[in-house]
């Protein structure tokens, strides 16, 4: 009788655990988020040449650096205007600030400074992130989830030039949709309404 209350309790963690590794985390905890991730795979030259790409986000911020051949590093703030990048390379430092946006009505690609330097970080995230890290994609505790988190708040920002903020609600960053994106929110407990009290009146406690 023990071993089957144990079984069946067992049984429902297992339930539990497997319900919570399924769930994708939310705008808010992925905007809210600080991690560093490292994510490295043979180039060329039978792999003396590495492929080497760090993400390190704080909040907002989120830091790329990337080494092929030459180092190079884009930094960009989510929650700052106008809509822009950081760029660190062996020639200097560099903003690119947006000015229109960077596919045309026709398709074809903007040749300006910012959408050079947008299309180039997409790749990297793609090409050397996402295809290569591990783990769960919906899970902000593998190396695959936080860049796939990044790759959505940099996607939402610098193409949909939405201005996150950590205090605000958060747009649904999953989906394509410039500002009007719908707003997924974690709710937080109602707080229940303060009644005024006339000086001088006796107030009743309760202790739970």
């Amino acid at each position: 009788m023990l071993f089957s209350k144990f079984s069946f309790l067992f049984l429902i963690l297992m339930v539990s655990t497997s319900a919570d590794a399924l769930t994708r985390f939310l705008p808010k905890s992925c905007l809210d988020a600080n991690y560093k991730t490292k994510i490295s795979h043979r180039g060329p030259l039978f792999g003396l040449l590495p492929h080497e790409l760090t993400i390190e986000k704080k909040g907002c911020l989120i830091n790329i650096q990337y080494r092929r051949y030459l180092p190079k590093e884009w930094t960009v703030d989510v929650c700052r205007e106008p809509v822009h990048i950081k760029v660190a390379s062996a020639t200097g430092t560099d903003v690119a600030k947006k000015t229109d946006s960077c596919v045309k009505p026709d398709k074809s690609k903007n040749t300006s400074n910012f959408c050079g330097q947008y299309f180039d970080l997409i790749d990297v995230l793609q090409d050397d992130g996402l295809i290569f890290a591990e783990g769960d994609r919906d899970s902000l505790g593998t190396p695959h989830g936080r860049i796939y988190c990044s790759y959505l708040l940099l996607e939402r920002y610098l193409t949909d030039e939405i201005m996150f903020s950590r205090y605000t609600q958060v747009a649904n960053i999953f989906e394509k949709g410039g500002k009007e994106a719908v707003v997924e929110v974690e709710k937080a407990a109602p707080v229940a309404p303060v009644t005024p009290v006339a000086p001088g009146t006796a107030v009743e406690t309760q202790t739970p």
